[in-house]
């Protein structure tokens, strides 16, 4: 299978070409027949089920699709069940912007594909089904973003790190957090492992929710995983900027989360704009153009909340936000 050249013929640029040629493309890909019955168990609105239904992949008739399509489900295949290496993750790619709807929707079929799979380990790992569902909720929770901020159905669009991770056992949603099983690795190899910490758009930070779901991933991996004894849990977020307290209440849930987390210095970015491009996308949950952030730009950001107003203060002041990287060791209480 052609994948290099399916990639070219859709309009993928170089990069995302060279990465689509190094997955192992799955050749005996299998998409499932009770396919609306899973996108459902994976939290997929009724809208999103009808077009991704619509948008169904078919070697015949979509090979070019059907090619990338197939070297997603071959990553997820060859990579069941390992935590992330201390190398890390790359995200899939976006689709280019021409795509049809089952360009939109291939890696979402990718996804699904190897759900049956999935749910086989987790069980075989003793995962509670309702940890389960909340995982793979991440496919209808992406869908519903995509709409929201590119106006299509599908997926495409935007980067995918969280899905591919859910869907080959790295990464799990307990409670408030989910939780990336990641190795440590220093210059000589791998030193231990770590839970990378994330917040996904689920409702308000509360402290006491945040507090039980890291106690609880404490208890849950050590019995789901015990070969990878817990070193730390890790975070890298624009929720840890502590330029934030500037501008927020000290009791404020994002303070609050901030104040449990020992802060690595800051490595500042090639692009000084990374960080607040991260949080107008995932903190503002607005489209980030493509072009600078410049006054017109933040002329469009509602001035309805405290974030909203500290965003645009912040960059009119000549200033950046920082994704931070904090570490919160297990063997310390959270609270």
């Amino acid at each position: 299978m052609d994948v290099d050249g399916a990639a070219q013929r859709l309009g993928f640029g170089a990069a995302d070409r060279a990465w689509l040629r190094g997955l192992p493309v799955g050749e005996d890909v299998q998409l499932p027949d009770e396919a609306e019955s899973l996108m459902e168990y994976c939290g997929v609105a009724a809208a999103d089920r009808r077009a991704m239904l619509a948008a169904r992949p078919d070697p015949v008739r979509d090979p070019d699709w059907w090619a990338v399509m197939s070297a997603m489900a071959g990553e997820l295949d060859q990579k069941m069940g390992h935590a992330v290496p201390s190398t890390g993750f790359k995200a899939w790619p976006t689709v280019p912007a021409s795509a049809s709807p089952v360009g939109l929707f291939a890696a979402a079929w990718a996804l699904l594909a190897q759900l049956p799979r999935l749910l086989e380990l987790h069980a075989q790992r003793g995962v509670p089904e309702s940890v389960s569902v909340a995982t793979v909720s991440a496919l209808g929770g992406v869908m519903a973003t995509h709409r929201q901020i590119t106006g299509r159905a599908g997926v495409g669009l935007m980067y995918l790190w969280g899905p591919p991770l859910r869907f080959r056992g790295a990464d799990y949603e307990i409670g408030r957090h989910d939780f990336t099983r990641a190795q440590l690795g220093l210059g000589d190899g791998v030193s231990g492992h770590v839970l990378m910490m994330h917040i996904p758009p689920i409702g308000p930070l509360d402290s006491q929710a945040s507090e039980q779901s890291v106690a609880t991933a404490a208890e849950s991996f050590a019995q789901w995983y015990p070969e990878e004894p817990l070193t730390a849990f890790v975070c890298t977020s624009w929720l840890l900027d502590p330029q934030l307290s500037e501008y927020l209440r000290p009791d404020s849930n994002i303070i609050r989360f901030q104040q449990r987390f020992n802060l690595l210095p800051l490595v500042p970015p090639d692009d000084p704009s990374e960080g607040d491009r991260e949080l107008m996308r995932l903190g503002l949950h607005l489209p980030v153009p493509e072009g600078p952030l410049n006054d017109e730009a933040l002329a469009r950001v509602p001035q309805d909340t405290t974030l909203q107003r500290a965003y645009v203060t912040h960059l009119r002041s000549g200033r950046h936000w920082h994704n931070r990287t904090g570490i919160l060791h297990s063997d310390l209480p959270w609270s």
